[in-house]
């Protein structure tokens, strides 16, 4: 064997490591960096790019992240899948200092799941009034069992039922109460606009820049599809 044969072979096994292990490197990189940008401790990050030697460039084709229990400025998400394409960041940045720096992005879209015991636990700690709240979610409705204490002093339990809704123009996720319960006979909003409408999820600061696509309500859970597409 020669020796440009050799170095033939030396770089064809270099490349091959680095096909190998680069992408592993990269990935923890960002799964660290969306622990930041989420705030939660647990995330598994996946980055495609072909060839992988292309990553130190900072050019990503894919991104994906599954990421658990995300905490807002109100309520937390049990999972959230984020999905990103066409990812431009600063490769230095995030391999030294483990921080994801958008450049450029292309489609980014995120899919939260929130359960009925946060849902409960939000109401318990973020309404006033609201008192040992218990949250039932079936397909199309939420329904939700709590003591509600009226004008500081009275205190009564009442059921109200109602959605979890989107609105993009306001690009929020909200509960809307569609109707009130006292001992299971429906009355007017004793709650007034206290319950009328409580704000969950401000996607303004949630990353990428997304907004609401659909809201699917099913049993025990919330499903928010979100994207960034017009």
């Amino acid at each position: 064997m020669n020796r440009f044969t050799r170095i033939i072979l030396f770089l064809v096994m270099v490349i091959a490591a680095v096909q190998m292990i680069l992408p592993k490197v990269v990935s923890d990189a960002v799964a660290q960096g969306l622990r930041e940008m989420t705030g939660s401790k647990q995330v598994t990050a996946k980055v495609d790019k072909s060839p992988a030697l292309l990553m130190l460039g900072g050019k990503f084709d894919r991104v994906t992240a599954e990421v658990s229990d995300v905490k807002t400025e109100k309520i937390t998400f049990r999972t959230m899948h984020i999905n990103l394409t066409d990812v431009d960041v600063d490769i230095k940045t995030l391999l030294t200092g483990r921080k994801l720096v958008l450049e450029k992005l292309g489609d980014a879209a995120i899919t939260a799941t929130l359960t009925q015991e946060e849902l409960a636990a939000f109401l318990n700690s973020s309404v006033k009034g609201v008192k040992n709240a218990v949250v039932s979610i079936h397909s199309g409705k939420v329904e939700v069992s709590s003591s509600l204490t009226l004008g500081g002093f009275a205190r009564v339990d009442v059921k109200f039922e109602g959605r979890i809704a989107g609105d993009r123009e306001q690009q929020r996720i909200t509960f809307v109460t569609d109707r009130f319960l006292l001992n299971n006979t429906p009355v007017g909003n004793i709650g007034g606009s206290l319950l009328t409408e409580v704000p969950l999820v401000d996607l303004k600061k949630l990353p990428f820049g997304v907004n609401v696509r659909e809201v699917v309500m099913e049993d025990g859970q919330v499903i928010i599809y979100t994207d960034n597409r017009e």
